[in-house]
């Protein structure tokens, strides 16, 4: 029986980006002992764009069957080593730009986790950094597990002792609150609930206190987890970054909006400089949009 089954969300399918490098083989060992924990199939997503060849359109035939046989060498290799023994597993190639590709392919598949490699660097990157991770967070609505460079690696069993939840106090950071909870109840993991306040604001004690009741009631006495509140001045990312490594955190999650930064800042830019620098993989999950009508007022 799966552990899933004493988790208030169930993952039935996971896909992972790869694009065969070492930044994504590190995304795929956490995808694989992701879908061994909640018994969930496994999707391998590799995608060709059209974009990256603007000049020599004729050998995009070449470069789909190049990657047709790079992902059945990968299934290959993985199975050779059993990596993939217990895993339902399934390898997709796909020609097309980010958001129509990833979008797309979480719909169709119902993919309830998208898990990316990085390679951390500032602005620039040659599959999943820069304006190609931000164009995925705005296309898919499913959370996304980002492994960087400083992450460990991931065993066949994943072991998360502590994760960091990151909140800016929103509703929408509150979509987060089920992922953090299934977490602790899968792996019994503590959990640090932080938010980076602004010496201007005085209602974060308050505001902290309101949202570590919604969390108690979303718990519903159900976490026998140690959950510790805590709100720190600073900037955002770096208080987030600097907090997770002196605590030496497992997990980080992000709870974010489609339409609204975390802290108000420039659109995802604190939760990408997390993503970037993180020494642990970040989890970001995005509340669905709200309709118009349903919007308040101010």
């Amino acid at each position: 029986m799966s552990d899933a089954t004493h988790s208030s969300l169930i993952l039935r399918n996971i896909a992972v980006a790869t694009d065969f490098s070492p930044w994504s083989e590190r995304a795929m060992q956490h995808a694989m002992a992701a879908a061994r924990q909640f018994g969930a199939a496994l999707h391998f997503l590799h995608t060709v764009r059209p974009s990256e060849f603007p000049f020599v359109p004729d050998v995009r035939p070449q470069l789909d069957a190049l990657a047709d046989r790079d992902c059945k060498a990968l299934i290959g290799r993985l199975n050779v080593a059993h990596k993939l023994d217990d895993v339902e597993h399934h390898c997709w190639t796909a020609e097309g730009e980010v958001p129509d590709v990833f979008g797309n392919f979480v719909r169709d598949h119902k993919i309830d986790l998208l898990v990316l490699g990085t390679r951390g660097r500032n602005g620039i990157s040659k599959f999943f950094l820069g304006s190609i991770a931000q164009q995925i967070f705005r296309c898919v609505f499913c959370p996304v597990l980002t492994v960087g460079p400083g992450s460990p690696g991931a065993s066949a069993r994943l072991q998360l002792k502590k994760l960091l939840f990151a909140t800016d106090l929103s509703a929408e950071s509150a979509a987060a609150i089920p992922y953090v909870l299934t977490v602790a109840n899968t792996w019994h993991t503590e959990i640090d609930v932080v938010h980076v306040c602004s010496s201007a604001d005085s209602n974060c004690r308050r505001r902290m206190e309101s949202f570590s009741r919604r969390m108690d009631a979303l718990s519903n006495g159900q976490t026998d987890s140690p959950i510790r509140y805590q709100v720190l001045p600073g900037q955002p990312a770096s208080t987030v970054l600097d907090f997770a490594k002196q605590n030496r955190e497992d997990l980080i999650v992000l709870g974010l909006e489609s339409r609204r930064a975390l802290y108000g800042g420039p659109s995802l830019s604190h939760a990408y400089e997390i993503v970037r620098q993180a020494q642990c993989p970040v989890l970001s999950v995005r509340s669905l949009p709200t309709p118009i009508a349903d919007r308040q007022v101010h």
